[in-house]
């Protein structure tokens, strides 16, 4: 299984995406398996807390080029990048509190991964970074809308516009993590959480159907603005430029 889900307490979820030979990056029976695991989890009346983090040393290394590198099209190019969009989408707005644990790098639809949960907690060493700038394309899965509700329009521009690899340090000045700590005071941190009934009222009121839509319309957005650059001949030269070095 490239995504395995499991109970950490009675009322904590992990989900973990296990391809850690790959840097646990995307490919399409990872973004299945990851959506099919939110679905489960999102109809579990018992959990207050998902967190999600990677396998190894990396959390996720975005989406794998090896596997969609033969998209070519804007019209080729949706049929990954809309769905994983979807996959966001029930992220973004999961009933009760979501926690990304950035174990290691987290880059390009990594870092919208990261973006999409409440809360984002590090160790100490590793990267993020918003690079798809470097392929010429932009966030295709949501992320900017995401980053911006994360970390406000100035510092979004600037980590989606540089396409710079931050330290952990440097993104939590950002505001993006909010704190480097180990996996088990994560672990402790989630005992402070109340029960289930308490935290889906507090996530209805910070998400009102009609801030939904707003939120759902502007991802979209994103989503079609990164298929029609994916097609450009710039895009591709990227592509096989970075395929080539590995």
């Amino acid at each position: 299984m490239k995504v395995i889900y499991q109970r950490r307490s009675d009322h904590v979820a992990e989900i973990i995406f296990n391809r850690p030979e790959r840097k646990n990056a995307v490919d399409f029976d990872l973004m299945e398996q990851f959506r099919s695991a939110l679905i489960k989890l999102q109809e579990d009346e018992t959990i207050t807390v998902l967190i999600i983090r990677g396998e190894g040393d990396a959390f996720c290394g975005g989406g794998d080029l090896g596997s969609f590198h033969q998209l070519k099209t804007k019209e080729e190019a949706l049929t990954m990048l809309q769905p994983m969009c979807e996959v966001l989408k029930i992220l973004a707005t999961f009933p009760v509190v979501t926690v990304a644990y950035i174990n290691g790098s987290a880059v390009g639809g990594g870092a919208e991964i990261a973006s999409a949960c409440d809360f984002r907690f590090a160790k100490g060493d590793g990267v993020v970074g918003f690079i798809q700038g470097n392929l010429h394309i932009t966030t295709g899965w949501g992320g900017a809308t995401l980053l911006k509700k994360r970390v406000g329009t100035e510092n979004a521009l600037l980590m989606l516009g540089t396409a710079k690899r931050w330290t952990m340090d440097e993104v939590e000045q950002l505001g993006f993590i909010r704190e480097n700590i180990s996996l088990k005071d994560l672990y402790e941190w989630t005992d402070h959480w109340k029960g289930q009934a308490v935290v889906k009222a507090y996530k209805n009121f910070f998400f009102t159907e009609t801030e939904k839509e707003e939120l759902f319309l502007a991802m979209d957005k994103e989503v079609d603005a990164c298929a029609s650059l994916w097609e450009k001949d710039e895009h591709h030269v990227a592509v096989q430029a970075f395929l080539n070095k590995k």
